[in-house]
C-alpha cells in the first residue's frame, strides 16, 4: 500500500498554474511513484512518456511525444505526425508548430492538459533540447509539461524561473519526513516500530526512501529491529552491497539466476528473458519477483513489458559481472539481439549487440537501419551507434564510412577543422573500398557527397570537379542524383552558360521537388534565380528567390530545424542566401532602404554574421557594396579586412580582393590597386601550378573588370577597351545581359578617358538600352562623378522618352545619393500596441484560419483564393503585427483582441 504525501500532491497541482514543472532529485527518491499517484488524480488531463535512451533522436522523441498526448486527446496530433512520418519529413518546425497549433484550438481548450516526461536525464541530444525550449516558449496556457530528471536538464530554467514559470520539486521536498516514514512501516510494510526509532532510521536514512525500503525488507526478517536501525548507513554504497549480499542470497537459486541473467535488459518481458535463458519459464518468475516487491515496474498495462529500479539493477549486473564471467554475459547480449531482430525492432537489437560487443553484427544491423532509408533520418543515433566501433570495422566497410560521413556532418559543426580532417579521412576509406569492390553507383554518391561538403568549405573549384567525378557514375534512382543535376547547372553558370545552367538547375529542381528534397529545391530555385539575374532579368529573379522563400512559410524560425534535419546546419545558410539575394536585386534597382531590410534578415539568422565566407552568401559582398553606396567606404573597408581573414580558399578570398581593389580605386588610392594587380597575376600563376586549373570563367571576368577601371583611372582607355573586348564578346555569345551592361558602361567610360565623347555617349545610350527595361540603376551609380557627368551632358541629347526619363531618375539618385546611410542591423523589438495599419476584412479572415492552424493550401481553399494571395496577406499580417513567424502571429492576436 503505497503512501499517500499529501504535501506533495498539493505541491503538484500548482503544476496548473505553470508551462513547466520540473521534479529533480537523484534515483531512488520516489520521483515517479510520486507522479504516478498524481496522475491517478487527474486521469482525464494526463499523457504520460517514460523516455529511454532510444529517444535521443529529434524524430522518435516527438513521435513519441505526440503518441503520448494522442491517448490523452485522440483528435491532437494527426498533422504534426503526418509531417513526421513523411517518407521524406519535413522541417521539425513545421511539424511543432502544427502541433502547436492543434492544442491552441478551441476546441481542445477548454480543458487542462499535463504532459509527463519521466526520465528526462536520458536526454543528452541538444537539438531535443532546444526544439523543447522552443515548443515550451509557446506553449498554450491550458497545457503544461511536468519533468522527471535525475539531473537538472539542459534547458533556459534561470530564464523561466525569473518569469515564474517554472515549478520545482527537489530532493528537499521529496524527503520522507518521520511521520510519512512511520506511515511506510506500518502501512506499506507492516512493521512497527517506536518513535525514537522511527526518527533515527529517517535520520540515518535522510527520508531517501530508496534506502528506506531496502531497510523495511531487512526488518521485516530482522529478530531485533530496533538494534538494526541503530547500525544502519544510507549511503548508496550501502544499498548497494545490501541488495547483493542479502536480498539476493536470500532468494531461490533459479530465482537469482533470473535476476542475474535479465537485469541487462531494458526493457523486458517473459519472451524476451525466455530467449535469453533458454527456457520457458519466464513470465512465472516474472510474477514471483513482482510480487515479492523487487523492484520490478511494469511499463504497461496488460504487463506485458517490465524495467528493473535503477539502483537494483545496477546491483544485479555488479554481481552477474562476478558470477558469469564476460564471455556469458556477451553470449546473453547476442542472444537478446537475436530476439530483437526477429521482433523487428532494429534499435533494440543493435543496442543490445553493442552491449555485447559483437561489432559485426552491430555493423550488420546497422546497414540494414539506415541504408534503405533516406538521408534525412536518425542522424544522432547513428552516430552514437558508430562511436562505439572499432575503427578497423567502420574502416573495412565502405558504406559505414558513407554512413559516418553523414553522421558527422548533421552532428557536429562541419565547418571545424577537426571534422573536415576526420570526414575527409573517412570519405577517402569510402571511395576506396567502393572502388575496389567496383560498387560504381557507391562511388558517385561518395564523390557527390564529397562535393557538396566542399562546397559548404568555400572550396568550389574542388567541389565542382568532384561532382563532374561522380557524374557518369550515377544512375536516375540515385538520390544524390537530382543534386548532380544541380551541380552541372551550377558549373555551367560558372562557366557563363546560362542557356544550359537554366536548363540543367530546372532539371535539377523538378526532380529534387518530386522527391520531397526540400533543400537541393530550396537551392536550385536560388540558383535559378542567380541565372535570371545575370540574363539580365530582375523580375523572374525575384520570382524565384521568393518561390525559395516561400517554401519555409514565411518563417525564420522553421529554416534552423530544417537544416538540422536535412542538411546538418546549425544556421539556417539557405534562407540567409536567399535573403542575401534579394537584397543584391534591391540594390540593383538602388532601394537601399529595402536592400538594408533584407540584409538585417540575412545576417540576423547568422549567429557570427563576419564568419564562415561563402561563395554565395556573401558572393555579392551585398554588405560591403551598400556601405560603399552610403560612402562609408572606410567602413567598407574594415568589413571586407575582417572578412578576409576568415576565408581558406581562393575562391572567396579572391572575391574579396576584387571588391577591395574598388573601394580603394573609390578612395583614388591607385598605388593599392596597382599592388593588388600585381598579385593578381603572381596568384594566377600559382592556381594553374597547384591545381591544374584555373577559376571559372564568370570569376574570371570578375578579376578583369577592375583592372579595366585601373586603366581607366591610370586614363589607359586603349588599354582598357583592349581588355574589355573579348569580355564583351563572350557575354554577348551567352546571352548575359547583365555583363554586357556592365561591360558597356566601363566602353563607355573608357572612351571618355581617351576623349572620344561620341563613341562615350553611343556605348552609354546602349547601356541605357538594357538597364531601363528592368531597371538597372546601380551598375550606373556605382560609376560615381564621371558616370553622373556623362549622364548629364548625354541627357539632352536623347529622343527616346523612356531613355530620357530614365537617366533622368538615374540625375536624381545621384543627387540623392549623398545624403543616404547604411543603417545598421538592429533586431525589433514588438510592443503589444494595435497594428499601425488596419486589418482588412480579408486579412482578418486569413488571420482568424492561421490562428487556427490551417495551412496555406487549406486557407486558400476556404477563402476560395491562390496559395500565393494567401502568402502576399500572411506576409502583410507579420509586417502590420511586427511578427516574423506563425506562432508570434497567434499570440499578439489574441494579446489585442483582433479574433
Amino acid at each position: 500500500m503505497l503512501v499517500v504525501r499529501e504535501r506533495l500532491l498539493s505541491l503538484l497541482d500548482a503544476a496548473f498554474s505553470r508551462p513547466l514543472t520540473l521534479l529533480s532529485a537523484s534515483a531512488g527518491w520516489g520521483k515517479t511513484t510520486l507522479l504516478s499517484t498524481w496522475a491517478r488524480r487527474h486521469p482525464q488531463a494526463v499523457a504520460w512518456l517514460s523516455l529511454e535512451t532510444l529517444d535521443n533522436d529529434p524524430r522518435r522523441f516527438w513521435l513519441s511525444l505526440i503518441a503520448a498526448l494522442r491517448r490523452c486527446r485522440p483528435a491532437i496530433g494527426g498533422r504534426a505526425l503526418t509531417l513526421l512520418q513523411a517518407p521524406t519529413p519535413e522541417p521539425l518546425s513545421l511539424s511543432l508548430t502544427a502541433l502547436l497549433n492543434e492544442l491552441a484550438d478551441r476546441n481542445e481548450a477548454t480543458s487542462p492538459i499535463l504532459l509527463i516526461l519521466d526520465d528526462y536525464h536520458v536526454i543528452k541530444e541538444p537539438t531535443i533540447h532546444a526544439s523543447l525550449t522552443f515548443w515550451l516558449e509557446h506553449l498554450p496556457s491550458h497545457v503544461h509539461l511536468v519533468l522527471t530528471s535525475r539531473v537538472d536538464p539542459d534547458l533556459p530554467l534561470s530564464r523561466f524561473r525569473v518569469r515564474g514559470s517554472l515549478g520545482e520539486v527537489r530532493t528537499t521536498d521529496l524527503r520522507f519526513t518521520p511521520e510519512e516514514t512511520q506511515r511506510f512501516l506500518t502501512q506499506s510494510m507492516g512493521i512497527s516500530l517506536s518513535e525514537g526509532d522511527v526518527e533515527l532510521l529517517q535520520a540515518r536514512t535522510e527520508g531517501w526512501i530508496a534506502s528506506l525500503q531496502l531497510a523495511a525488507l531487512v526488518l521485516q526478517n530482522h529478530v531485533d529491529p530496533s538494534a538494526y536501525v541503530q547500525t544502519l548507513s544510507g549511503s548508496q554504497r550501502f544499498l548497494l552491497d545490501y541488495l547483493r549480499e542479502e536480498i539476493l542470497t536470500s532468494l531461490s537459486a533459479d530465482l537469482q539466476d533470473f535476476l542475474l541473467l535479465t537485469s541487462w535488459l531494458h526493457p523486458l518481458s517473459a519472451s524476451l528473458c525466455d530467449a535469453v535463458r533458454g527456457k520457458n519459464d519466464s513470465a512465472l518468475l516474472l510474477e514471483q519477483v513482482e510480487r515479492a516487491n523487487l523492484f520490478l515496474q511494469s511499463l504497461d498495462e496488460r504487463r506485458q513489458w517490465y524495467r528493473y529500479h535503477g539502483l537494483w539493477a545496477q546491483a544485479m549486473q555488479h554481481e552477474a559481472r562476478l558470477r558469469l564471467g564476460a564471455a556469458t554475459l556477451r553470449s546473453l547480449s547476442s542472444k537478446a539481439s537475436l530476439w530483437y531482430e526477429q521482433q523487428r525492432m532494429l534499435p533494440e537489437a543493435i543496442e543490445a549487440a553493442l552491449a555485447g560487443e559483437d561489432f559485426a553484427r552491430a555493423a550488420s544491423l546497422i546497414k540494414r537501419f539506415f541504408i534503405p532509408q533516406s538521408f534525412r533520418n536518425a542522424y544522432h543515433l547513428l552516430s552514437r551507434w558508430l562511436r562505439q566501433l572499432p575503427e578497423e570495422i567502420v574502416r573495412a566497410q565502405p558504406d559505414l564510412c558513407f554512413l559516418s560521413v553523414l553522421a558527422l556532418t548533421f552532428t557536429t559543426d562541419r565547418r571545424s577543422p577537426a571534422t573536415w580532417a576526420e570526414v575527409e579521412r573517412l570519405l577517402q576509406w569510402a571511395k576506396q573500398g567502393f572502388e575496389a569492390t567496383h560498387q560504381w553507383e557507391q562511388l558517385g554518391e561518395v564523390l557527390q557527397l564529397h562535393a557538396e561538403l566542399a562546397f559548404f568549405q568555400d572550396d568550389l573549384v574542388s567541389s565542382l570537379a568532384l561532382a563532374r567525378q561522380a557524374r557518369p557514375l550515377l544512375s536516375e534512382q540515385s538520390l544524390m542524383y537530382p543534386d548532380n543535376i544541380g551541380w552541372s547547372g551550377l558549373e555551367a553558370f560558372l562557366a557563363g552558360e546560362m542557356h544550359v545552367a537554366y536548363q540543367r538547375l530546372l532539371e535539377g529542381y523538378r526532380r529534387a521537388k518530386s522527391l520531397g528534397l526540400f533543400s537541393s529545391e530550396f537551392a536550385f530555385a536560388l540558383l535559378l534565380g542567380a541565372v535570371c539575374l545575370e540574363q539580365g532579368e530582375l523580375g523572374r529573379a525575384s520570382h524565384y528567390y521568393r518561390q525559395a522563400l516561400a517554401h519555409v512559410d514565411e518563417d525564420q524560425e522553421m529554416s534552423r530545424q530544417q537544416l538540422l534535419l536535412e542538411t546538418g546546419e546549425t544556421e539556417p545558410f539557405f534562407v540567409s542566401w536567399a535573403y542575401h539575394c534579394l537584397a543584391q536585386l534591391s540594390y540593383e534597382r538602388n532601394e537601399i532602404v529595402k536592400a538594408q531590410h533584407y540584409l538585417s534578415q540575412a545576417l540576423a539568422l547568422r549567429e557570427q554574421p563576419e564568419e564562415g565566407v561563402h561563395v554565395f552568401t556573401s558572393g555579392s559582398l551585398i554588405q560591403a557594396r551598400l556601405l560603399q553606396a552610403c560612402r562609408e567606404t572606410t567602413q567598407a573597408q574594415e568589413l571586407l579586412l575582417r572578412w578576409e581573414r576568415n576565408a581558406r580558399f581562393s575562391w572567396p578570398l579572391s572575391t574579396i580582393h576584387i571588391f577591395l581593389a574598388r573601394v580603394q580605386l573609390a578612395q583614388g588610392n591607385l598605388p593599392a590597386v596597382e599592388q593588388w594587380a600585381q598579385e593578381k597575376e603572381h596568384a594566377f600563376s600559382f592556381r594553374v601550378s597547384q591545381q591544374g586549373q584555373d577559376l571559372p570563367l564568370l570569376h574570371q571576368q570578375e578579376e578583369a573588370l577592375p583592372l579595366a577601371r585601373l586603366y581607366i583611372a591610370q586614363q589607359r582607355g586603349e588599354t582598357a577597351l583592349k581588355a574589355l573586348a573579348p569580355w564583351k564578346e563572350k557575354a554577348q555569345a551567352q546571352g548575359r545581359r547583365r555583363s554586357v551592361l556592365e561591360i558597356q558602361i566601363l566602353e563607355a567610360l573608357a572612351h571618355v578617358a581617351r576623349q572620344e565623347h561620341r563613341q562615350a555617349k553611343g556605348s552609354l545610350t546602349e547601356a541605357l538600352r538594357l538597364a531601363q527595361p528592368e531597371n538597372f540603376q546601380r551598375v550606373f551609380l556605382d560609376e560615381g562623378p564621371a558616370m553622373h557627368s556623362l549622364l548629364k551632358t548625354l541627357l539632352p541629347e536623347l529622343r527616346e522618352a523612356s531613355l530620357a526619363s530614365f537617366v533622368r531618375t538615374l540625375l536624381r539618385a545621384f543627387a540623392e545619393g549623398s545624403g543616404a546611410r547604411f543603417i545598421e542591423v538592429v533586431a525589433p523589438t514588438r510592443e503589444a500596441s494595435l497594428p499601425l495599419e488596419p486589418l482588412s476584412d480579408q486579412e482578418q479572415r486569413v488571420l482568424r484560419l492561421l490562428v487556427a492552424g490551417r495551412s496555406n493550401p487549406e486557407i486558400a481553399r476556404e477563402l476560395i483564393i491562390s496559395v500565393n494571395t494567401v502568402r502576399t496577406h500572411v506576409q502583410s499580417l507579420y509586417r502590420k503585427l511586427n511578427v516574423h513567424r506563425r506562432v508570434e502571429a497567434s499570440e499578439m492576436a489574441r494579446r489585442l483582441s483582433l479574433l
